[in-house]
C-alpha cells in the first residue's frame, strides 16, 4: 500500500513539475518572440513560428512581407508586452495548444493623424486605451491581442502564432479555430 501511495505520489509531482516547467518555457518563449517581433527581427522570430506554418506558407515570401509591414510601420513603437492570461491546454486535432492573451502599448507620432482617425482607435482600442500626448505629438494605445502556442512535439517547445482566423482555419482546421476561439474574449 506504502509502495501504491509512493508510486503515485511521484507521478502526480513529476506531471505537475513538468507543467510548470512548461508553462514557464511558454511564456519566456514567448516574450522573447515578441521582443524579436517590436524590434523587427523577423528572421530570428520565425524560428518561433510552428513548423505546420511553413507547410502552407513559403518562408522567404512570408519574410518579404514582414519586412515591407515592418516599414510601413517603422515610426510605430511597440512596448510594454506583457501577459495577461494563458488559456489551459486544448487538445484539437492530435496538437496541444493554449491561448495567450497580451497586452503591449503602440506610441507612435500623432502630428499628421487627423481628429477623425483619432477616433476611429478610440472607437477600436476604447477611449480609456487610447492616450494623446500634445506637448510631445505622440499617441499611446493600450492594445490587447491574443496569440495561439502549438505544442512542437518533436522540439518539445511551445511555438507562437498571432490569433487569425484564416490563418489558424487553414493550417489546422476549422474545428481547431471554433475551439481556440471559444478562449478569445
Amino acid at each position: 500500500m506504502k509502495k501504491t501511495l509512493l508510486i503515485l505520489f511521484l507521478l502526480f509531482a513529476n506531471i505537475s513539475c513538468g507543467q510548470v516547467i512548461s508553462k514557464t518555457q511558454l511564456e519566456s518563449d514567448f516574450l522573447e518572440y515578441s521582443n524579436l517581433i517590436s524590434k523587427r527581427e523577423y528572421e530570428k522570430a520565425v524560428d518561433f513560428m510552428p513548423t505546420d506554418f511553413w507547410s502552407v506558407y513559403e518562408k522567404n515570401e512570408f519574410l518579404t512581407k514582414m519586412e515591407r509591414v515592418g516599414k510601413q510601420m517603422d515610426s510605430i513603437s511597440i512596448n510594454n508586452i506583457k501577459i495577461v492570461d494563458v488559456s489551459e491546454t486544448i487538445n484539437s486535432n492530435d496538437k496541444k495548444f493554449r491561448v495567450i492573451k497580451y497586452s503591449s502599448d503602440l506610441v507612435f507620432d500623432s502630428s499628421k493623424i487627423s481628429e477623425r482617425v483619432i477616433d476611429k482607435y478610440k472607437s477600436q482600442f476604447g477611449i480609456e486605451n487610447v492616450k494623446i500626448d500634445t506637448i510631445n505629438k505622440l499617441i499611446k494605445i493600450k492594445n490587447s491581442s491574443h496569440m495561439i502556442s502549438v505544442y512542437d512535439n518533436g522540439l518539445e517547445k511551445w511555438k507562437y502564432l498571432e490569433f487569425n482566423g484564416q490563418s489558424i482555419s487553414k493550417i489546422y482546421g476549422i474545428e481547431t479555430w471554433a475551439e481556440l476561439n471559444k478562449y478569445v474574449r
